[in-house]
């Protein structure tokens, strides 16, 4: 006796549709990926395209910033691919005259990185919550002795 699902297979092989696919080879390496927008001498690593936040967070991002006087130049916004915490350092020292680096939100661990960061709380937390906003104020204070 044929059981239903043993019909159904032979049934959908009949007809060309075969009900299991192999899975496609699993690559090993570990590609990570953070977005970054850069201006001027401040660059801050983001947890998506700094495109897709809204108007208001971009506005917030560019004020904190503009906040360090150090925003005077170009203006850059794309992703960095990498497998190892110091192929993202050397990534990231390619990136001509940065003076200070702000990570929004728990993207990877700010201790990779030399004295000129500051882990900063999500985008999403800083337009919500007013100490938060503070708080990182303070500290990009200490870190550029403004």
């Amino acid at each position: 006796m044929l059981t239903p699902e043993i019909k159904t297979n032979l049934i959908l092989k009949e007809i060309g549709i075969k009900r299991y696919l192999l899975r496609p080879r699993i690559n090993n390496s570990a590609i990570n990926e953070v977005y970054f927008y850069k201006k001027g001498k401040i660059l801050s690593f983001l947890d998506k395209p700094f495109k897709n936040f809204v108007k208001e967070q971009q506005k917030l991002i560019e004020a904190i910033m503009a906040s360090t006087k150090l925003d005077q130049g170009d203006e850059e916004s794309d992703k960095i691919s990498f497998s190892s915490n110091n192929e993202l350092k050397k990534e990231i020292s390619s990136f001509d005259n940065v003076k200070l680096i702000i990570i929004f939100g728990n993207i990877f661990d700010e201790q990779i990185f030399l004295e000129n960061s500051i882990q900063a709380p999500s985008i999403n937390e800083l337009s919500i919550n007013k100490t938060r906003k503070k708080e990182l104020w303070q500290k990009i204070q200490s870190k550029l002795n403004l």
